[in-house]
């Protein structure tokens, strides 16, 4: 497995809580990058990529659970040193945000790669108009996670409301997708079936993958406003 160290979690800081949780969530943006990468790429690799791209993308997942472990460790003693009320509010949430990215690194690596790789072994072809709908879909479900980490990289509160307002967009994206794919289903395609189930497997996996990114975004904005951005 693809192990990475991490490159700002100074344990020399620990005594200065402030400046560790600054570093954590440094660390923090370097798990994103690769959680990001993988969203991007994961989309045309289960449409049309090899066996071999979708393996490559299913092994860069190692290096986000080694920054994983390293910056939840991290946090962890961060814990045991005293804090302000305002710094043990920060660290939960940098826990949060990290147990959230991991878990959307988790449905690249296991459930859109595994739908990929049964597309390549039935050699289904995905036509051009399921391309496009669904890299509809998906585009907003990239634009919601690079919203969600500028949200709690920043602290931009405007970022994190943005994500949770995109709710709308994305079912009504969902719903155009699903109508698209009942219109398909009827049509006499080859394999039409099997390429039906495709598409609702993909925009499920999408859609929880946003709720993760709205929990990730929901760290950035005051506490009264939190309970107004879960409602699921």
């Amino acid at each position: 497995g693809r192990t990475v160290r991490g490159r700002y979690l100074d344990r020399t800081l620990l005594r200065t809580p402030s400046l560790a949780l600054d570093r954590a969530r440094l660390e923090l943006l370097r798990m994103a990058d690769r959680v990001r990468s993988m969203l991007g790429d994961i989309l045309p690799a289960v449409l049309h990529g090899t066996r071999w791209t979708l393996l490559e993308i299913e092994e860069r997942d190692d290096e986000v659970d080694s920054l994983h472990r390293q910056i939840i460790t991290y946090l962890g003693e961060i814990s045991q040193t005293r804090l302000s009320e305002r710094e043990t509010e920060e660290l939960i949430g940098l826990m949060e945000a990290t147990n959230d990215l991991e878990a959307i690194g988790d449905l690249v690596e296991t459930n859109l790669v595994a739908l990929g790789l049964a597309r390549a072994e039935q050699g289904l072809t995905v036509s051009a108009e399921t391309t496009r709908v669904l890299s509809e879909f998906h585009a907003s479900i990239v634009e919601a996670l690079d919203l969600a980490m500028l949200a709690l990289t920043q602290k931009n509160e405007d970022a994190a409301r943005r994500v949770s307002k995109m709710k709308r967009a994305v079912n009504s994206l969902e719903r155009a997708a699903t109508a698209h794919q009942a219109e398909r289903l009827v049509a006499a395609e080859p394999d039409r079936v099997a390429n039906y189930r495709l598409e609702v497997d993909v925009i499920s996996t999408l859609k929880r993958i946003y709720y993760f990114t709205k929990r990730i975004a929901r760290v950035s904005v005051p506490h009264e406003e939190k309970a107004a951005m879960t409602d699921e």
